[in-house]
Order: structure tokens, then C-alpha cells, then sequence
């Protein structure tokens, strides 16, 4: 396996962790009926989210057939189980169930006994091939009649548990429909995934996201059920036996003496029953003053409290519950106190883990908004040079003696749409890192002096006055010459584009002392239409095209800066942009970079 596609799987590995940390969870509590089948459900999309990762570094044909098999064992498991789950979930009751759950699994068995003879008949898999790709080879095999009715089955099962879900939510009562609610939305992520895959949707570069949506959608579904108790809450039927229970019991007459204590209370408090039979609670709880007030109700009191007990903090739930006979006279009261630490502990992390999941849909929707923008701004750029060079084609067919018009015509548009290709290009080679800097001891003046005398041209046919200002005795920088370069080149564009004819450019070199370091560089300043304070922030952000490219009519995709940013950023320099935002005061962008040091120490 490639060392480069190690953090591409990453993302799938630490799904399938959480996964795994979610089924330990409900390991815990497998006595309790419903969590059996959960518990299955959450390994079995482990499995595919680990069986999907080694596919993806396997680099033979054959290997990535063994997990593409494995794969296909989780996908048919857990669909089943999900039904299972909800059938227990929403407390239904068939008549034979056992009968029901085997003619529901026979389909499921029957694709298995075809997957494992395969070799032979070829119903699953007609041919398998790798599709060469940059970091991983793609396995590919068209997908068969057999593949598509059971793929058709085991999505059958999935909506039929959201049908039941749907079900319980229209007749259950409030308490409970948020519950249903949060379990639904679980179900919905890895749907989600399977869409944004068959529609071609990456997120972070993922070929397949719906591994990646497992582990979201067990968090979900688990918080839900944690935060409503499903999974706590077991029913105890105990009227006087109470010796083998965990939870602190203690039973006080009307006069709040104890009368009765459990060995777990004995154990918390270090005393034997014959030695506090009969003393006052405010004596055997002297740690416990929070709970002396609440015994001076006559009424059934529901808390949650902190103690500290041999330096630690716990976490008890208490119920004070009156006890009265036959006349209503108050007789004494029963108190039961639980140690919810581990609880408590469970839901904070399962609140962090919602708070991540927050944030992680916060940045999917800005991605969103992202891609939202990149496609209409580039389907713009690109629909109008190919709709002009369509129109001239048509029109040189139709009159060839204007040839000479209509082929500059079609030159400049050709220009442009290969400009918005580079710029693209561009931008993905840096993002990716494929060409490493090849940095050298470079003339920051002769540099800019060079660029700036080739676009002296440009600027006058622009109607620009273009000047240059050197500050003389500047230290070598240590930079790529190409790519600096480059990004002085889109400054100087963006400033002969956005200054109206009349105005000036002033680039000039400079020279600034940090605390700690020295810079050298250049500055690119106009007397444009200026930027906004509001755009300022977003201005080298991709894609993003200010009002001032509006008022000169100039075409762009808005990448440039953001292309300057980047090589700025691996030269580990530094990028500043000062406007006022009023129209003729113009912008001035900055770009610092580090010194060339010699081996004497000296720049």
C-alpha cells in the first residue's frame, strides 16, 4: 500500500472505530431486549466501513474482489438487523415471528450461496476490472440482475422499518416522537450517503461516502436512545426484597430514623445495619445536608445531586417517595438513591460528540455553499467562451471572407477558456502538492522590475499609467522564482482590470523588520474601485468574486487570489490587503517573504 493513501483512508478507519465504540456501548447493556440486534446492526457496518478501507489500499484485483464479498456479507446483515431493531423498538408483536425473520432472511441466503459459487455461474460478478486512478485503482464490474433485485430487497427492508418508524411517530405519545424523530434522522444518513455516491458527490475527496455516514448515524441513534433511557430503563419488580440491589436504599420512619438499610448503602457509608437501626438520617449522612431539607415534605421528590465521596465527585439520582397507611398518616419514606456517574459521564461525551457532529454539519453546509458557488460561477465562465466560439464557428462557415474577424474573435475565446482551465488546474496542483518548491536565492527587484516592464503594454492599451519604484540594497529572498512570479502576475492583473483608464499602478519593493524576522517583498497598489470592509475578509477566499469585479465587466472565475494565497502560504510568507473601500483610493496588496541566509549566518 502507498504511503500517500494512508490519509485517505483515514476518514473511513476513524468511522468504523466510532462504530465499534458505539456497539462496546450497547454490548454493555445486550440483557436489555431491543439492544441485541442494534448491536449487530453497528458491527456489521463496521465491518463494511473496515472491509470498504481495505479494498481501497488492496492494490491486486484479487484482493479487492475478497473485501468487495466481504462488503456485500455487512450489506446484507445489517438491513435486516435494522428491521429486526426497529421491530423491537416500536414494540410490535407478530403472531410467528420466528417464521416471519426466516422468510425474511431466505432472500439474503440465497445471494450468499451465489456469491460463494460464483467462480462458477457468474450471476453476482460477470467481470471484474481495475480502473487505474491517482493514489488507488478503482474495482469495477457491472452489476448484474441478481446484484440489482437483492440490492432492491435489502432497500425494501430498510424502508419498511422507516415505515414502521413513521407508524409509531403518528400514534406515539409526545415524550416519545422526539425519540422516533432523532432515530429516523439516523436512518436518513446513510441513505444520504448511497445518494450522494450513485449521484457522483464527493465530501473531502471520498469516492464512496456512505461508509463515512455509518458512524454518524449510530452517534444519532444512540444518543437518542440514551437520551430518552430506552436502553436504561429496566423494568424491577421488587416489593420487600431489596439486599441484592446496587442502588443505596434506605427506609426512615415518620420521625426520619432509619429503620431499614441495603447492603450497597452500608458499603457507600462503611456502617453496619445494627449500628445506625434507629439513628437519626442527619447523623448517618452528615456529608448529605442537601437531602435533609427535602425529608421535611410530605411529598414524592425526584432529584439529581453531586456528592463527594473519598475525593472523587459522583453523580446520584434520588427519589424520596412518603409512605403511608391505611389512615393517610404519614408512616415514614422510602429513599433509593442511584449512582448515575457513568451516565452522567456518557451523556457529556455523547453531548460532545453531538456538539462535533453540530459542527461537522456546519462545515458541510458551508462546503455546500461552496460548491453551490464554484458550479455557478464556473458553468457561467465556461458557457460564455464556448457559446461565442459555437457563434463565430457558425458564422465563419457562413461568411468566410470576414475570416480574419471572426479568427481573432475566436482566438481571444479560446485564450479565455483556457485561462479559467489553468487557473483550475492550477489551484488543484497546489491544493495537492504535487510539485514541490524548488526554492533559490532570488533579486526580488530584478524580478518584479522584469514582470512589471512586460506588462507595460497591457496597462497602456488598458489606459493605465504603470510605474515601477525600486528600493535598492534589498537581501535575497529565498523563493521559487516561477511561482512567485506568478502570483506578482495575478496581482498585476487584477490591478490593470479593476483601475479604471486614467488611473495609476504603483508597484514597488520593500523591506520590513519583524520582532523576530525579516521580510522582503512587493506591493501592488492601484487607484481602483477599492473593496468593500465586508468583501475584504473573503477576498482570497475560492471562487469569490467582489462587487468591483461587477462594476469593471471583467470575467473571472475568482480563483486568482486564492491562487496567490496558496503559493504565498508554501513559500511560508505572508499576504496583506489595504483598501478603504471608496471608489479612486484603490487597493494595495502586499506580499512578504523570508530571506535567503547564507551559511556564514548572514542574509
Amino acid at each position: 500500500m502507498k504511503s500517500e493513501v494512508i490519509p485517505y483512508l483515514i476518514p473511513y478507519f476513524i468511522s468504523a472505530f466510532i462504530s465499534l465504540g458505539v456497539a462496546f456501548y450497547a454490548w454493555q447493556r445486550r440483557q436489555v431486549k431491543g439492544t441485541r440486534p442494534f448491536l449487530w446492526l453497528v458491527l456489521s457496518q463496521a465491518l463494511w466501513t473496515f472491509c470498504y478501507a481495505f479494498e481501497l489500499a488492496n492494490p491486486t484485483l484479487k484482493g479487492k474482489v475478497f473485501w468487495d464479498d466481504v462488503q456485500f456479507v455487512a450489506s446484507l446483515m445489517w438491513p435486516l438487523m435494522y428491521l429486526l431493531f426497529i421491530y423491537e423498538f416500536s414494540g410490535l408483536h407478530w403472531r410467528r415471528p420466528h417464521l416471519v425473520w426466516s422468510v425474511l432472511a431466505t432472500p439474503l441466503f440465497c445471494f450468499l450461496l451465489l456469491l460463494l459459487t460464483d467462480n462458477r455461474h457468474h450471476l453476482v460478478r460477470q467481470e471484474a476490472f481495475l480502473i487505474p486512478g491517482g493514489l488507488i485503482d478503482v474495482l469495477y464490474y457491472e452489476f448484474t440482475v441478481a446484484v440489482m433485485l437483492i440490492a432492491v430487497y435489502v432497500y425494501g427492508l430498510i424502508f419498511a422499518g422507516i415505515y414502521i418508524l413513521i407508524k409509531s411517530f403518528a400514534h406515539a405519545q409526545r415524550l416519545y416522537r422526539k425519540q422516533i424523530a432523532l432515530v429516523l434522522i439516523g436512518t436518513m444518513f446513510p441513505i444520504m450517503g448511497t445518494l450522494l455516491t450513485l449521484f457522483g458527490v464527493t465530501i473531502a475527496a471520498q469516492r464512496d461516502t456512505t461508509p463515512l455516514t455509518f458512524a454518524i448515524s449510530n452517534v444519532i441513534i444512540a444518543w437518542a436512545l440514551y437520551r430518552y433511557g430506552l436502553f436504561d430503563i429496566v423494568p424491577i419488580a421488587r416489593e420487600k426484597v431489596v439486599e441484592n440491589m446496587s442502588d443505596l436504599v434506605f427506609v426512615l420512619d415518620s420521625r426520619n430514623r432509619v429503620v431499614d438499610i441495603n447492603p450497597a448503602a452500608q458499603a457507600v457509608l462503611g456502617v453496619k445495619n445494627g449500628d445506625v437501626i434507629g439513628q437519626s438520617a442527619g447523623d448517618i449522612l452528615p456529608d448529605w445536608q442537601y437531602l435533609l431539607p427535602l425529608l421535611e415534605t410530605e411529598q414524592e421528590n425526584l432529584s439529581e445531586v453531586e456528592v463527594i465521596y473519598k475525593g472523587e465527585p459522583y453523580f446520584l439520582a434520588l427519589k424520596i417517595t412518603p409512605l403511608y397507611g391505611d389512615n393517610e398518616t404519614l408512616n415514614g419514606r422510602l429513599i433509593v438513591a442511584r449512582d448515575i456517574t457513568s451516565m452522567k459521564q456518557a451523556e457529556q461525551k455523547l453531548q460532545e460528540h453531538a456538539a462535533q457532529l453540530e459542527d461537522a454539519n456546519v462545515e458541510l453546509l458551508a462546503l455546500g455553499e461552496v460548491k453551490d458557488e464554484f458550479v455557478a460561477n464556473v458553468s457561467h465562465e465556461l458557457r460564455t467562451p464556448l457559446a461565442n466560439l459555437k457563434l463565430y464557428h457558425d458564422l465563419l462557415l457562413r461568411n468566410p471572407t470576414r475570416m480574419a474577424a471572426y479568427t481573432e474573435i475566436l482566438q481571444r475565446e479560446t485564450q479565455r477558456l483556457e485561462l479559467i482551465i489553468e487557473d483550475l488546474l492550477t489551484l488543484s496542483r497546489l491544493d495537492r502538492k504535487d510539485e514541490a518548491i524548488q526554492t533559490e536565492a532570488t533579486d526580488i527587484n530584478m524580478l518584479v522590475q522584469t514582470l512589471v516592464q512586460d506588462r507595460q503594454r497591457l496597462a497602456e492599451q488598458e489606459g493605465v499609467n504603470l510605474q515601477f519604484q525600486v528600493q535598492t540594497s534589498l537581501p535575497l529572498a529565498m523563493i521559487d522564482a516561477s511561482m512567485i512570479t506568478q502570483a506578482l502576475s495575478i496581482l498585476l492583473t487584477n490591478a490593470v482590470n479593476y483601475t479604471p483608464a486614467g488611473g495609476e499602478i504603483l508597484v514597488y519593493t520593500q523591506m520590513k523588520q519583524a520582532p523576530t524576522q525579516t521580510w522582503v517583498g512587493f506591493c501592488v497598489q492601484d487607484t481602483g474601485y477599492g473593496i468593500a470592509a465586508d468583501e475584504q475578509t473573503r477576498l482570497f477566499t475560492r471562487f469569490f468574486r467582489g462587487e468591483a469585479s461587477r462594476q469593471a465587466g471583467r470575467a473571472g472565475t475568482g480563483l486568482g487570489l486564492a491562487i496567490a494565497k496558496e503559493i504565498v502560504d508554501q513559500h511560508n510568507g505572508e499576504i496583506e490587503l489595504h483598501s478603504s473601500g471608496v471608489p479612486g483610493e484603490g487597493t494595495a496588496v502586499s506580499i512578504w517573504l523570508p530571506l535567503f541566509i547564507s551559511f556564514n549566518g548572514t542574509a
